[in-house]
């Protein structure tokens, strides 16, 4: 029996997303590599929703969304609303994306980060009048990219701690 249905193990992770997020690359590497960052956090809240459906709610997005926006100083609430969108429309959704193939998953992976992105960027523009690039967009690609390794070894830790749907 797990008495904590493996909740530690979805703070955990979260938590791991929101560190790579935030790490910074050694300042004599090229800087254009900083682009090629995933969206860790879109792709953790993205599997465990789509896993567990009753386990990652828009609250608890909500709120590692402000986290994430005091880690990369984005205007507070940006992150917040970005991943609640994803966890609501991955939450609707869920039954039909756990019947696709990893492919097509990566498809849904590459269009949900890059929306996401494009509204950072917006906001960026807009508000914060900050020098953005277009290179933001491979943060969608590279997403896409590590979403079948990512989904494996979350696959697998959720298998191996006994993660279970709460009632």
């Amino acid at each position: 029996m797990n008495p904590t249905r493996g909740g530690w193990l979805i703070g955990l992770t979260l938590f791991i997303a929101l560190v790579l997020s935030a790490v910074h690359l050694p300042e004599n590497w090229p800087g254009w590599l900083g682009w090629l960052r995933p969206h860790w956090t879109a792709l953790f809240v993205f599997f465990w929703v789509l896993h567990f459906p009753n386990r990652l709610g828009l609250i608890w997005a909500w709120v590692f969304g402000l986290l994430l926006d005091v880690l990369l100083a984005d205007p507070l609430g940006l992150n917040a609303l970005l991943l609640a969108t994803i966890t609501y429309i991955t939450w609707t959704l869920y039954e039909r994306l756990r019947m696709y193939t990893t492919l097509q998953q990566c498809v849904v992976v590459f269009l949900l980060v890059l929306v996401t992105e494009i509204v950072r960027i917006l906001v960026h523009l807009l508000w914060l009048e900050r020098d953005v690039s277009i290179l933001v967009a491979m943060s969608a690609v590279m997403s896409a990219l590590i979403w079948p390794p990512i989904e494996a070894i979350l696959r697998g830790l959720s298998a191996q701690f006994r993660v279970e749907e709460r009632s």
